[in-house]
């Protein structure tokens, strides 16, 4: 029995989510990122050879850091018996979803595709990456109100703008400024990059903090 863990790589690009999609070496398909999982490399470390893989145009300095921080987490999608699913050879399909931030989205090897699309009658993607992306797609709106999703999707240092726009596009809902001003500082989960007196136009995410939206959540 094989072990194959697969990586959905997200990014906010040109105002819609997209997936990375790679070619599937035995046929004309699409698929995730992929690796087979064996001993001597558990899931953890095979998410991280993916990722080193996909970011190879990453300075290696940047890229260590990110994988290092709390930023670069890997959310479970599910797990299939790809034999009795799709009649392949025996194997187990890990799927996890990881979301990339902008400032590596640029440098992924892969193709970036919008999500909603890749479900037509003549999709590129493979008949299994479909199920697996639309698992993912049904846990996003959870994500982004529970978790860290949102500001992991972001760059470092963002304005409430940007957070905003972004909230409002991952969960499908139109995010009311004064209202969602007033919840972020209720919460209490964002720091101020400021310099003497002048407005704050960026922040960033308090991490420490992230135990907050679990709790609250970051939309109601």
């Amino acid at each position: 029995m094989k072990t194959e863990l697969f990586l959905i790589p997200i990014a906010a690009v040109s105002d819609s989510l997209r997936v990375l999609v790679t070619k599937d070496p035995s046929s004309d398909k699409q698929t995730f990122p992929s690796m087979m999982l064996k001993q001597d490399l558990h899931l953890h470390g095979g998410t991280r050879q993916i990722l080193r893989d996909l970011l190879s145009g990453v300075p290696f300095a940047d890229l260590d850091t990110w994988l290092n921080s709390a930023r670069c987490k890997d959310r479970i999608v599910d797990v299939y018996d790809r034999d009795l699913l799709f009649e392949q050879s025996q194997s187990i399909a890990i799927v996890r979803a990881i979301a990339l931030p902008q400032e590596f989205s640029s440098h992924v090897k892969g193709i970036w595709l919008d999500a909603e699309n890749l479900f037509s009658q003549d999709s590129i993607l493979a008949p299994d990456s479909r199920l697996f992306l639309r698992e993912c797609l049904n846990q996003v709106p959870l994500w982004v109100k529970n978790t860290t999703f949102t500001f992991e999707l972001l760059s470092q240092v963002f304005s409430i703008q940007d957070l905003r726009l972004l909230v409002g596009m991952l969960s499908s809902q139109e995010i009311d400024p004064g209202n969602f001003h007033r919840r972020l500082k209720r919460l209490d989960i964002l720091r101020p990059l400021v310099s003497g007196q002048q407005r704050v136009h960026k922040w960033e995410f308090a991490w420490e903090k992230s135990d907050v939206l679990a709790a609250d959540g970051l939309i109601p």
